[in-house]
């Protein structure tokens, strides 16, 4: 301990000596913070501002994700009127998470995109914008977007709107925003109402089994697939009398996901159905999914 005790105050001495102050304020590339090139890691050959802008006006979205990735405590507030106008304008989609990744990132300009880009959900006239600053909100994975995401998802006309919607829901995975995802099951839009049965097994504490078991009863195909295979996933055995008669659906893919469910869920009336149903099953594929659940 003595010996530590004197390595410490050594330390302390040589950095409260001239020397060491005159070597903190020199701009070499032991420094923490670079003005002049607004780099927070001197040293690393981080990207410059110039840099950083050019690439965003007109890089590749491969090309603006590196840099922003390396770039991402680079002190650029030019840049962040340009990456807040490719999240709504870009049509590739990994451009737009990269910018909205690095945006989130900004502690001093965060509050004012996030501003613009909830109004753009509330009022843009161009559904697609609407949509992508929906998807914006989701990639911010800020809770405050609760809110505006669940009034998208009550008010938009628009299906591509209330679908971005609940995919941001699900990416920021806020118990807030459960019930948003739970009232868009009743959506009157089948891809709304799949995308929300998508983000149940993407939340947390997801309770409203409930609400999922209405949904094998839906109209849609891939909607009653989706929810049959979430409901095995949790293990709802309440489920298990639905999905038994799912089995004599009249697609296919539902009786293959129902199977699959049966056989999470298990049970000697699962096995009973699934066994009574191989007998009858023409589908390779059922059958086969039938024969992998009765060995669960």
């Amino acid at each position: 301990m003595k010996h530590f005790d004197k390595a410490l105050l050594a330390a302390v001495i040589l950095l409260a000596s001239p020397a060491a102050a005159q070597d903190n304020n020199d701009s070499s590339a032991d420094n923490q913070y670079d003005r002049a090139r607004g780099e927070l890691s001197p040293g690393t050959g981080a990207p410059t501002q110039a840099q950083l802008m050019q690439v965003i006006e007109s890089g590749s979205s491969e090309r603006l994700a590196s840099l922003l990735e390396y770039g991402e405590l680079v002190q650029c507030h030019a840049c962040v009127p340009l990456l807040e106008r490719r999240l709504l304008e870009s049509d590739d989609a990994l451009t737009r998470e990269m910018a909205a990744w690095w945006l989130r990132r900004r502690p001093f300009g965060f509050a004012a995109v996030f501003r613009d880009i909830r109004t753009a959900l509330a009022n843009d006239a161009n559904p697609v914008r609407r949509a992508r600053a929906a998807e914006a909100l989701g990639e911010f994975m800020d809770p405050n977007g609760v809110r505006y995401l669940r009034e998208a998802i009550a008010r938009d006309a628009d299906p591509r709107v209330r679908a971005a919607a609940v995919a941001g829901l699900g990416r920021i995975n806020s118990p807030a925003g459960i019930q948003g995802i739970v009232e868009a099951f009743s959506d009157s839009d089948a891809s709304v109402r799949e995308a929300a049965v998508g983000q149940v097994l993407y939340v947390n504490l997801f309770r409203e089994h409930d609400a999922l078991m209405g949904l094998l009863a839906d109209e849609n195909v891939d909607v009653r697939r989706r929810a049959a295979l979430a409901l095995g996933t949790f293990r709802v055995a309440e489920a298990a009398p639905a999905l038994v008669a799912m089995l004599a659906d009249s697609a296919p893919m539902a009786r293959q996901a129902a199977a699959w469910s049966l056989g999470r869920i298990g049970g000697s009336a699962a096995r009973n159905a699934l066994t009574e149903r191989q007998t009858l099953e023409t589908i390779s594929y059922v059958r086969d999914a039938i024969e992998v659940a009765l060995r669960m």
